[in-house]
């Protein structure tokens, strides 16, 4: 996961505490490293320990003891406690879900933000970005929009930790300040999303990501919102 941000650098320890049946994920020190690295790190650890404690909980119910993990980044090379990130339970799930249905959240966005490393995901990017231009130029003819251009902003970034594409736009020019605009965004970017995430998936079997999210600016409360994510049936 660290890999596809060029972040393999922030190699972590793995660590048991058997008395609290707790995985221990560590990393650090890296001086000067910000807290949006931090936070990748937090989830990819995240994600990496609770998949690792599910399967074994599955595979060995009655023998393996660790379902609980932590991750923590030391400060320095002497620092013996280091300050925990972040702390689950590989019971509770992994992913983001709400009733079995995968939503995006701003720690994903935030993580998609940062420039891939990995060549097919900068190469799957630009197509799709591409794709979703088109896709919405085309549907123009019934939906009345004007046609996209660069211009308009639209990005998009993966996340490595939930196989999440990210769709964002500061919307420049307010072109999707009404909810019928907004749609016609979530169709278009789901739509071409899933058509390229699809073939992908089929013919590379590196291949993870089948989840997306689109979001965009909200003028009145100056962040971006999310207005809509799923996952694309491979």
């Amino acid at each position: 996961m660290l890999a596809t941000k060029d972040m393999d650098f922030m190699k972590p320890t793995i660590t048991f505490n058997q008395r609290a049946q707790t995985v221990m994920v560590t990393g650090g020190p890296v001086p000067q490293l910000t807290e949006d690295y931090q936070d990748v790190f937090r989830r990819a650890g995240e994600m990496a320990a609770c998949s690792a404690l599910a399967h074994h909980l599955k595979n060995d119910p009655n023998t393996w003891p660790y379902g609980r993990f932590s991750i923590h980044w030391k400060t320095s090379d002497g620092d013996l406690d280091a300050p925990a990130l972040g702390y689950g339970e590989a019971t509770d799930g992994c992913f983001t879900e709400i009733a079995g249905q995968w939503y995006g959240d701003e720690s994903g966005m935030a993580t998609a933000e940062i420039p891939s490393s990995d060549k097919a995901e900068i190469r799957i990017a630009d197509a799709t970005v591409k794709a979703i231009v088109a896709t919405w130029n085309t549907d123009t003819t019934h939906t009345n929009e004007d046609a996209l251009t660069v211009n308009d902003g639209i990005n998009l970034g993966f996340d490595p930790v939930e196989n999440a594409a990210y769709v964002w736009t500061d919307d420049p020019n307010r072109r999707f300040a009404s909810r019928a605009s907004q749609s016609n965004l979530k169709g278009a970017a789901e739509e071409a999303l899933c058509r390229k995430l699809t073939a992908e998936f089929n013919s590379n079997k590196t291949w993870n990501y089948t989840r997306w999210a689109v979001a965009v600016f909200d003028p009145y409360t100056g962040t971006r919102q999310f207005i809509g994510s799923g996952t694309c049936t491979p």
